[in-house]
């Protein structure tokens, strides 16, 4: 898997977190952005750069979340290859639009390119100034980095996701005010992941589309009001299916408590009395459907991806 090759360049460079995702994504993806690319046209001869354009945000919106929608509970040892996933799954996207623009993927400009379009950096300049002081390949960490060091690379990963504030450098408030919302997913996600699973899908549904459109602006942007009026093309929800959404997240919510408010009513006990079990049923149930949840994802990914498969 793409993001647990890339972690261990991570903990080797902490401090170019953002650097070394973007040198990765574009010596990884780079080659292959330019073979779906002509893969995509092969398939659709007829199709126009402002389909593919579509087409490119709509499967790097569900790669997004398929690979990044696994957190919570026991998952929370995989915050930092969930974000790192998705990040990879958008840069991806990124550089095949990069590719239909007449950009080479493969180019260390794109690097830069990433880091402005992550809000990593204001402009093509200061990223490229940065970038002469990341090395380009560190030797791997083992992970071993202080606590405090690898909770504000999660944090950090996090606001380039666009689920907390600033994608760049921040002041000491800042920071800590926009820490709050991944602290509170982290304590709720510890109970219950089964909420924070399609919570996060919704997140990176959102901000993928906005980055797909921010990409197309930024290299072609005669093609970003064209984008934006065919919005309705792009992955959506529809009324009934918004409503199916909202009515299934209250009965994430509600399933677990539903379950261990069962177990205490046939007089279950496995640990600690009766405050115990419940919250013993309580995390395994959320997990479970957590774990289904993800499988069904994956399971629908990869049907996409072998339907945009060469014949």
């Amino acid at each position: 898997m793409e993001a647990q090759a890339l972690l261990p360049m991570i903990w080797a460079d902490p401090q170019h977190m953002p650097e070394q995702l973007a040198f990765f994504a574009v010596r990884r993806f780079g080659p292959r952005a330019a073979a779906s690319v002509a893969r995509r046209k092969r398939n659709k001869p007829a199709a126009g750069d402002d389909e593919l354009r579509r087409e490119a945000i709509a499967h790097g919106t569900h790669m997004a979340i398929a690979d990044g929608a696994v957190l919570g509970g026991p998952f929370i040892v995989l915050m930092p290859v969930s974000f790192v996933a998705a990040l990879l799954s958008q840069a991806r996207m990124v550089l095949e639009l990069a590719v239909l623009a007449g950009e080479d993927p493969r180019s260390e400009r794109r690097v830069a390119d990433l880091l402005v379009l992550q809000d990593v950096y204001p402009s093509t300049e200061a990223a490229a100034e940065a970038l002469r002081e990341a090395k380009r390949r560190p030797p791997g960490g083992r992970g071993r980095i202080p606590r405090r060091t690898r909770w504000s690379l999660i944090v950090r990963m996090a606001a380039i996701l666009g689920l907390v504030g600033g994608g760049g450098k921040q002041s000491t408030f800042r920071r800590v005010v926009s820490t709050t919302p991944i602290v509170a997913l982290f304590l709720v996600g510890m109970v219950l992941p089964l909420i924070w699973v399609p919570a996060l899908a919704v997140i990176y549904r959102k901000n993928t589309l906005r980055l797909g459109a921010k990409a197309v602006q930024y290299y072609t942007p005669g093609a970003a009001g064209e984008l934006l009026r065919h919005r309705k093309r792009l992955p959506h929800m529809p009324s009934t299916a918004g409503v199916a959404a909202v009515l299934r997240v209250f009965a994430l919510a509600v399933v677990p408590f539903a379950a261990a408010g069962a177990a205490a009513w046939a007089g279950l006990r496995l640990a600690g009395g009766f405050w115990g079990t419940c919250l013993i049923v309580l995390v395994a149930v959320s997990l479970l459907a957590a774990c289904l949840w993800f499988v069904r994802r994956r399971s629908r990914r990869s049907v996409d991806d072998e339907g945009r498969s060469p014949p």
